[in-house]
C-alpha cells in the first residue's frame, strides 16, 4: 500500500491511497469466505459452497464493495495514527478504481482537528473582583417583584398593576426560581430614596413561594441573590481568562467546527423562544432579518467559542488533566438512561467525560491565575 498526504487550509487533508492487485485479491477472498458463512445455497452446507457458486449467489459487486470498505477502514486507521491525524467526523471517500483482479485506489478527504499553539498562559494577569454585598434593600425589591409576578399567575390577575404589564418581558435580568421552578425576575436598585414597599404578604403567597413566613422568605431570597452575584463574578473572571488566552494563542479553526457551534447557538435561541412561547419565525420578523443573516451574525461569536474550547483543551492536555471512571459514574447517577440504546449511552459517557475535562481544566486555570 502506498499513499500521499496533501494538507490544505483550515485542517483539510486529502489522502490518496493505492493498493496493489495482490493485496486487493487477498481482501476479496477474505470477504468472500466471511459472506459464505452466512449464505445458504441449496445443496451445500454453509461454509462449503464452491467459490464460483458463492460469487453468483452473493453478487460480485457486493463482494467488491465489502472488500473496498474493509481496506478503506483499515488503511485510513493506520495512516491517521502514522501521520498523527485526528479527523473531525467521517472522511469523504472517492473510489477511483474498483474491479476484480485489479489494483484498488481511492482518495479520502478529512478535516483534521487543528493544531493549537498556546503561549505561556501562567503569566496572564487577571483579577477576581469582589462580589457586591446583597443588602436588605435588594432583598425587599426582589420580594416585591416576586409578589407581583405571583399575582400575575394567580386568581388575582384582574388586580395587575401597570408595573405588572411593564415587567412581563424581563429576559436577561436577574431572577430566582419559585417553588414551582418558574423564573421570577426582579428589578435592580430603585432610585427612590424611600426604598421599595414591602408587599402584602399572606399565607397563600408565602406557601406558593415555598417559605414558612416572611423572615424565611427573606433568608431564601438573600441566598439566591448572593449566588447570582457570585455567579456573575465567576463569569466575569472566566471571560477575562478567555480573552487573555486568545491573545497569546494561535489556532486556525475549521469551518465545520464553526458551523457546528452556530447550530448550537441556534438551538439555545430556539429553546429560549419556546420558554417565552414564541417561534423563531416571529423572532426573525421582529428583528427584521433572515435565518441566513442571523446565522452570519452569530458566526464571529461561534468562531471565538470554538477557539476558546480548543485552547482550553490544549491547556488541559499539557497539564495532564484526567477524568476518572468514578467521576463519570457519579455524573451518570443523575441521568435517566432507561430509554437509551447502547450507542447512545456511549455517546453520553463521552460527552460527560469531555464536559468534566473542560470544567476541571477551567478550574485549574482559575486557581493558578486568581489565587
Amino acid at each position: 500500500m502506498q499513499y500521499t498526504v496533501n494538507r490544505g487550509e483550515k485542517g483539510k487533508i486529502e489522502i490518496k491511497v493505492d493498493i496493489p492487485k495482490a493485496a486487493f485479491d487477498e481482501a476479496y477472498e477474505k470477504v468472500l469466505v466471511e459472506l459464505g458463512k452466512e449464505t445458504n445455497v441449496a445443496g451445500f452446507r454453509p461454509g462449503n459452497v464452491p467459490k464460483d457458486v458463492l460469487e453468483a449467489k452473493i453478487g460480485t459487486n457486493k463482494i467488491l464493495n465489502e472488500a473496498a470498505s474493509f481496506l478503506i477502514s483499515k488503511h485510513l486507521s493506520d495512516i491517521f495514527k502514522k501521520e498523527n491525524i485526528s479527523p473531525l467526523g467521517s472522511p469523504s471517500v472517492a473510489v477511483h478504481s474498483l474491479a476484480k483482479d485489479a489494483p484498488f485506489s481511492f482518495t479520502a478527504t478529512v478535516i483534521s482537528k487543528p493544531k493549537v499553539k498556546v503561549g505561556d498562559w501562567k503569566k496572564i494577569k487577571v483579577k477576581r473582583v469582589a462580589a457586591k454585598e446583597v443588602g436588605e434593600k435588594d432583598v425587599s425589591e426582589s420580594i416585591k417583584n416576586i409578589y407581583e409576578a405571583w399575582l400575575k399567575n394567580s386568581k388575582f390577575k384582574d388586580q395587575k398593576s401597570k408595573s405588572d404589564e411593564e415587567n412581563e418581558n424581563q429576559t436577561g435580568k436577574k431572577f430566582i426560581y419559585d417553588a414551582h421552578g418558574n423564573k421570577l425576575f426582579f428589578k435592580g436598585d430603585t432610585e427612590s430614596s424611600k426604598g421599595p414597599k414591602e408587599p402584602k404578604v399572606d399565607d397563600e403567597f408565602v406557601k406558593a413561594i415555598g417559605a414558612r413566613d416572611l423572615a424565611h422568605l427573606r433568608e431564601i431570597v438573600k441566598k439566591d441573590l448572593e449566588q447570582i452575584v457570585a455567579d456573575q463574578v465567576e463569569a466575569k473572571l472566566e471571560n477575562e481568562i478567555y480573552e487573555q488566552v486568545l491573545k497569546i494563542s494561535e489556532v486556525e479553526v475549521p469551518d465545520i467546527l464553526v458551523d457546528d457551534e452556530v447550530n448550537r447557538i441556534m438551538v439555545r435561541l430556539n429553546s429560549q423562544l419556546e420558554q417565552q412561547d414564541r417561534k423563531l419565525d416571529d423572532y426573525l420578523r421582529e428583528q427584521n432579518t433572515t435565518l441566513e443573516a442571523l446565522r452570519a451574525k452569530f458566526k464571529p461569536q461561534a468562531e471565538k467559542n470554538v477557539k476558546v474550547t480548543l485552547i482550553m483543551d490544549e491547556i488541559g492536555k499539557s497539564e495532564k488533566v484526567q477524568v476518572g471512571r468514578e467521576e463519570i459514574d457519579n455524573a451518570l447517577k443523575n441521568i435517566n438512561q432507561a430509554d437509551l440504546k447502547e450507542d447512545q449511552k456511549k455517546d453520553l459517557e463521552q460527552y460527560l467525560a469531555v464536559s468534566l475535562f473542560q470544567a476541571k481544566t477551567l478550574d485549574l486555570v482559575k486557581k493558578a491565575l486568581a489565587a
